[in-house]
């Protein structure tokens, strides 16, 4: 069970926790600017990580992380789906984000901040990572890692462990929880649906326009509407999901439907973007991604630079790596280079 006792003494809106051993921590570099981009790139970065199948598992941002890179989630979609069942509406957050991260020492050594209670071990480590597991068991993970310096709050810990005793000392807990809620992408509350629910929604809208503008509308012209409404929304979904009946819950016929877009593991993706970002990594200029599209085993990218010459730099850095590099339109303007390249392996 998670640590009730580290939880705020009011939140508002409610939250829902997942214990630390259903959910994992991950800091990952993303060379992408919007959250949806980084989003839809996260699984394939964590592709070798999370040791499930990518389709069984969901993938969140938590924020940046200390040392630059992204903090990111990953959670089995049966537990998460289960939380959101028994906690409706509640926000969803990992165990570990009940205890602030702990500063990395003087000398950069890594720092953990542990939570002991009732023979489990909560760990928050200097990276925000974090995970649980029985103390009992913390010993050899401690020295498999290192040796980091650990800040004890709770029960004492095993002998063979150095810890600094914190126990007299106020657990540091972060100030804001709700931003480290998981339910993003297809889990994010509702603010809209695809297509076959934005078409029953509008005929609802139409309906209730009708109803108010209309007083002489009886209980049977009304059954009509409805019956109507239905039909229509049956036919929209038969289009796209020829099982799925308008009775389906909003959230999984919305997660369905965006899942019929979304791409397949196994890829070469992963290898080739981590060519791709390596080389470009190396530049002295900066170049940005406004685009990426995946095909078959070619990877397109929309390119942004402060200057042509930039852009041309990149391109040979690319092809100095080995790869197949085939540029498209090019544009420049007061203070920006654009391209669009193609690259293979």
């Amino acid at each position: 069970m998670p640590f009730q006792d580290l939880l705020p003494d009011v939140s508002e809106p409610p939250i829902a926790i997942i214990p630390a051993e259903q959910i994992s921590l991950h800091t990952v570099q993303l060379p992408f600017r919007s959250a949806r981009q980084r989003r839809d790139a996260l699984p394939f970065a964590l592709e070798e990580q999370i040791g499930t199948a990518l389709e069984q598992t969901h993938f969140a941002l938590l924020g940046a992380a200390p040392n630059g890179k992204i903090l990111a989630a990953a959670v089995g979609i049966t537990q998460l789906e289960g939380l959101m069942e028994r906690f409706p509406g509640r926000r969803i957050i990992p165990e570990q984000m009940l205890i602030m991260p702990p500063v990395t020492g003087s000398d950069g050594e890594p720092v953990w901040r542990v939570y002991s209670a009732k023979n489990r071990s909560l760990v928050r480590c200097s990276d925000a990572t974090g995970f649980a597991l029985r103390t009992d068991m913390l010993a050899p993970i401690w020295r498999a890692a290192g040796t980091p310096v650990i800040q004890c709050f709770g029960a004492p810990l095993p002998k063979e462990i150095d810890y600094e005793d914190c126990t007299q000392l106020p657990m540091p807990r972060p100030e804001d929880l709700d931003t480290y809620d998981v339910r993003q992408g297809d889990y994010q509350p509702p603010r809209g649906y695809a297509l076959p629910l934005r078409m029953m929604a509008a005929s609802i809208a139409v309906a209730l326009l009708l109803h108010l503008g209309t007083a002489a509308l009886d209980a049977r012209a009304q059954k009509n509407i409805a019956d109507d409404l239905r039909s229509a929304a049956e036919q929209s979904l038969a289009q796209h999901l020829p099982d799925a009946s308008p009775d389906d819950a909003p959230a999984t016929l919305a997660r369905r439907l965006s899942a019929l877009d979304q791409p397949q593991g196994g890829s070469g993706f992963l290898p080739l973007m981590d060519r791709v970002a390596g080389a470009l990594a190396a530049q002295p200029q900066s170049v940005q991604f406004r685009q990426l599209d995946w095909s078959g085993d070619s990877l397109r990218l929309g390119v942004e630079a402060a200057d042509l010459g930039t852009l041309q730099e990149a391109e040979a850095s690319l092809k100095a790596q080995g790869l197949q590099v085939s540029l498209g339109s090019s544009s420049a303007d007061a203070g920006a280079a654009r391209a669009d390249l193609t690259v293979r392996p």
